[in-house]
């Protein structure tokens, strides 16, 4: 066990360690919440990042810290998950933990520990000088084995890179509209880019394209199997490998469960499980109608988004076959990584995404590949159908590209890469 401890903490032996980390926007958020007592938590999808935001933090404690006060654990290290975290922290306690100070300890992919929650707590609470920073890639089911934490915990969801990530990932900076301007042909080439391979970050990193699909596809099989199939103890595995490719070949659609039970077999209560799992995995979200009831809300069917659409062009389809769905899935996950509370509108006619704040409907978005005269009347019915309903003066419609055509006076037409940089 202690070589394993050791291998995880190469500054306790390396004085000059360095970490090749690209930034990431949480990064500047997060420095003080080192000097808070609550347990610091991120979830999220496999190969998100959170290892890397983990290091950005400990990059920041060893300018300021005794290197042997900072303690970073995998636990998908099988020595350690083998262990139990009484016996992890004595052993670490004997290699270095007898320097003065508070200790940071930090826990990654905390679900392969049994009872962490519990050792954590005890941690928490008692006389040790300790700072807690944990990552899982489970969300809901972490919530829920971590409820004897509530109160001493801020957390915080990792997703797939943003667009405004992915360019600084790909070194292309812009300080106002005149250098956007100048470099706008080089952005929109790399948003196609983006569209087809997402924005995992070893994916972005990567220029082979034959492996950035290979990557895109591994961390499917990874999650649908290890994630899900293996962790909820799935026994008609044959029949969640055909939901979810059913699922992820219809991003943007909606889906009710008896349509899907039909289609693999499955019953609609079992259905709703699986996707439920696999929203808890972060492999999809469902969007819910929006209905005053919770029973309106819930007989409506839900429609399916990825968690990366790299994945979805690995996977199901090429992008070029449904640009449309793909900008939609992309307006979907960016206003989750925002953390809007989202839901879609359908009553005669469909507006993709309605945000709702508190107890309000505050905007309204409609999503398509391209404005034409032929589409006009049915994506501003959507949108102005929804207005009226919440009462909005003003609606938003995405497009990939500007065009003439024109619309409603209160209804803005806007470019995916304009909204997605904040570009007015």
């Amino acid at each position: 066990m202690k070589d394993n401890i050791v291998f995880w903490n190469p500054w306790w032996t390396e004085s000059d360690y360095s970490f090749d980390l690209k930034n990431r926007d949480i990064f500047n958020s997060l420095d003080n919440y080192l000097n808070r007592k609550e347990i610091i938590f991120f979830t999220g999808v496999r190969r998100s990042g959170k290892t890397s935001t983990i290091y950005y933090l400990i990059k920041q404690l060893l300018a300021k810290v005794d290197p042997e006060n900072v303690l970073y654990l995998n636990m998908d290290d099988n020595v350690l998950s083998n262990s139990n975290l009484d016996d992890i922290y004595s052993t670490c306690k004997e290699l270095t933990f007898e320097t003065e100070g508070k200790k940071y300890i930090f826990l990654d992919e905390i679900q392969n520990m049994d009872g962490w929650e519990r050792w954590v707590k005890k941690m928490y609470d008692s006389f040790e000088d300790v700072k807690f920073v944990i990552t899982g890639s489970k969300s809901s089911a972490l919530k829920k084995q971590s409820t004897l934490l509530t109160g001493r915990i801020l957390e915080f969801e990792i997703y797939p890179l943003s667009f405004q990530e992915f360019l600084d990932f790909n070194n292309i900076k812009y300080k106002n509209q005149i250098s956007y301007i100048k470099n706008y042909l080089k952005i929109k080439k790399l948003f196609y880019e983006f569209i087809k391979f997402g924005g995992f970050p070893e994916v972005v990193m990567e220029k082979n394209e034959h492996i950035k699909r290979l990557l895109t596809k591994e961390y499917y099989d990874n999650i649908k199997n290890k994630d899900i199939i293996v962790y909820f103890n799935i026994k008609q595995a044959k029949k969640f490998d055909r939901l979810s490719l059913y699922l992820i070949s219809n991003i943007a659609k909606q889906m009710s469960a008896n349509k899907l039970g039909a289609i693999v077999d499955l019953s609609p209560s079992v259905i709703n499980n699986y996707i439920d799992f696999a929203e808890m995995m972060y492999l999809f979200f469902p969007l819910q109608h929006f209905n005053y009831s919770l029973k309106g809300q819930m007989t409506k069917p839900r429609k399916i988004y990825s968690i990366d659409t790299g994945m979805v062009n690995s996977i199901a389809f090429q992008f070029s076959e449904n640009i449309g769905r793909f900008i939609e899935n992309i307006v979907g996950l960016e206003l989750k990584r925002k953390g809007m509370e989202i839901y879609y509108y359908n009553n005669r006619y469909e507006c993709d995404f309605i945000i709702k704040k508190g107890l309000n409907i505050v905007e309204a978005i409609q999503v398509c590949y391209n404005l034409t005269d032929d589409n006009l009347k049915r994506e501003e019915n959507g949108l102005l159908e929804a207005m009226k309903h919440f009462r909005l003066k003003t609606g938003k419609i995405i497009v990939l590209e500007k065009c003439e055509v024109s619309v409603k006076n209160n209804i803005k037409v806007i470019s995916i890469i304009d909204w997605l940089l904040n570009i007015n």
